[in-house]
């Protein structure tokens, strides 16, 4: 992690739990229906700026793509589905794009595909490790994986094995929280020392350092998007994300000072053949 990411951790803070455990003990990461931050304006906007990014990055993929045949349904895996947020405006992008998909959520939760299975909003999923995907070599054209790199401490592999199932010419989009930024270091090793002895977070990338990392991975990094603002103090910025208004505030903060946003974005592809000579 030191040559990808400021690992910053304290020796108090915990590995990667096992989610069986976690969801016996009732823990509220592994339990709680991530489809309330729906309810919440500050946190539903944050999610659709997420989503306009990502539909950015999928529609200058498309518009380029030369791996697929015209009229050949598309293979997509989220990687890390949670209760299926971004699988269901996946579902609506392509169809308002009259693009034929099909989807797959992968997750290690076994709660999360449950309830994606519930919701009917996939016909495969699996519960399973990104340090282990259940998937064949070149399986998939589009792999989107939001905000779990930071969860898993060996991140390499984890990159190595998306690398490994995505096709090549095919498209990865990776987010993470921005928490390698001066101001992410600022708040957990001054401000807020608290937060590194309860968060699950092993990694704490800035987009430089993610770049790297993919790079070394065998993508190609294509754009780097930033959204939102990460202020030093978590109650603060809680409360601020909790409005609509405090929402769009940290995002005209994140757009004048990039470096510091709140979250990070990355569209990549997987070479061609012929672009590996």
């Amino acid at each position: 992690m030191k040559n990808c990411c400021n690992d910053t951790r304290s020796d108090n803070a915990f590995d990667m739990r096992n989610p069986e455990d976690q969801i016996q003990a009732g823990n509220d990461w592994y339990v709680g229906d991530q489809f309330k931050q729906l309810a919440k304006p500050g946190l539903k906007f944050i999610i659709e700026q997420r989503w306009r990014c990502f539909g950015e990055a999928l529609s200058d993929f498309l518009k380029n793509r030369t791996s697929k045949g015209e009229g050949e349904a598309l293979d997509y895996l989220d990687a890390g589905c949670g209760d299926g947020i971004n699988l269901q405006w996946a579902e609506r992008f392509f169809q308002n794009n009259h693009i034929d998909i099909r989807i797959t959520a992968l997750d290690y939760n076994r709660l999360r595909i449950e309830r994606v299975l519930e919701k009917q909003l996939v016909k495969e999923a699996r519960v399973a490790s990104l340090l282990e995907a259940p998937f064949k070599n070149s399986t998939f054209d589009i792999i989107l994986c939001n905000h779990v790199l930071e969860h898993i401490e060996n991140y390499r592999k984890a990159l190595s094995e998306m690398f490994r199932i995505l096709k090549p010419g095919g498209l990865l989009l990776l987010g993470v929280p921005n928490e390698g930024c001066f101001l992410a270091w600022l708040r957990n090793n001054v401000v807020q020392r608290s937060i590194l002895k309860k968060t699950d977070h092993v990694n704490f990338f800035r987009s430089e350092t993610l770049s790297v990392a993919l790079s070394n991975a065998g993508f190609d990094v294509v754009r780097t998007f930033h959204e939102g603002f990460l202020l030093p103090y978590f109650w603060a910025h809680y409360v601020l994300t909790y409005f609509r208004w405090g929402a769009r505030l940290l995002s005209v903060f994140g757009r004048l000072l990039p470096s510091q946003s709140g979250d990070i974005m990355i569209y990549a592809i997987k070479p061609l053949p012929g672009d590996l000579l």
